[in-house]
């Protein structure tokens, strides 16, 4: 009977262990995604000059310029740059988009053809992203960006890259780059559940050559001494923090930063238990061998 007690109540403090492990873990994962993202906020912006040397996750910014990779053209606009985003959203003609499904986007503005759009209630059911490597410098200093796991955050775009496009104002090859991107039909598609016909708007936001930007949590990837020899700017790339904006606001560091609090407090809800079952059968262990 001693030796059953025993395993039983050693199950139960390895089973609070384990809980108390893993709950840890979780919340060391967030406890360390909000110690970074206090620690990039209050480092700042480092110098170009700087940028080959520094070490872990590094914060920049100057004037986007081309690289050896060449520009993008844009889809809808059709201008070169070296990143742009592509949002399209649709409303069913003569519903008012008021389903469940339907969001407003209060931050779209006016369409081009209806001042009155601010009214209307649209479902965002597609978008697209593409950059190519550029350059940043600040007339003196350059360093090469590799964008290609970056987060593309365009709310600071101008408000002229603010507008939505009517897809029926559209020429055919505007529509033809659309389609090449991925994005959803124009005017004229039918809905899948009624007779109607959907409504469709875009919205296309760049990063052009000349361009203020500012580049977050990034990393140097080559800043051998080789390549420092050389003359070539070395090259900044990311990944979970790496976010490129034309304005300064960084996304990513609140989204981590909020992501990493989520962590923190499911890590000790989990833990939490585990301390309890631990002490529990700890303290069984203890009665048991003794009395």
């Amino acid at each position: 009977m001693l030796s059953t007690d025993v395993v039983l109540v050693g199950a139960v403090a390895l089973f609070g262990l384990a809980f108390l492990g893993v709950g840890l873990s979780i919340a060391s994962i967030g406890a360390g995604r909000i110690r970074t993202a206090r620690v990039l906020r209050e480092a700042g912006p480092t110098a170009l000059r700087d940028v080959p040397t520094a070490s872990g996750l590094v914060e920049f910014e100057g004037t986007a310029r081309t690289a050896d990779e060449g520009t993008l053209e844009a889809p809808i606009s059709g201008a070169s740059c070296l990143a742009y985003t592509v949002r399209a959203r649709s409303r069913v003609d003569g519903t008012g988009g008021g389903g469940t499904d339907s969001v407003g986007d209060p931050a779209a503005g006016t369409s081009a053809n209806d001042g009155a759009a601010d009214d209307e209630q649209w479902t965002v059911d597609g978008g697209a992203a593409a950059s190519v490597p550029f350059a940043v410098e600040d007339g003196t200093d350059r360093v090469a960006v590799d964008p290609t796991n970056a987060v593309l955050s365009l709310d600071d775009w101008e408000a002229s890259q603010q507008v939505w496009t009517d897809g029926a104002d559209l020429e055919r090859d505007e529509l033809e780059r659309l389609d090449a991107a991925g994005l959803p039909g124009v005017d004229g598609e039918a809905d899948d559940d009624s007779s109607e016909f959907r409504h469709r708007q875009y919205r296309e936001r760049r990063l052009d050559p000349g361009a203020d930007v500012h580049v977050f949590g990034g990393s140097v990837v080559d800043s051998s001494r080789d390549e420092r020899a050389s003359g070539r700017p070395v090259t900044v790339a990311g990944d979970d923090w790496f976010e490129i904006s034309a304005g300064g606001q960084q996304t990513v560091l609140s989204d981590n930063r909020r992501s990493g609090s989520m962590y923190l407090i499911f890590g000790g809800l989990i833990a939490v238990p585990g301390v309890g079952f631990t002490v529990a059968g700890i303290v069984g262990l203890v009665t048991t061998l003794v009395l």
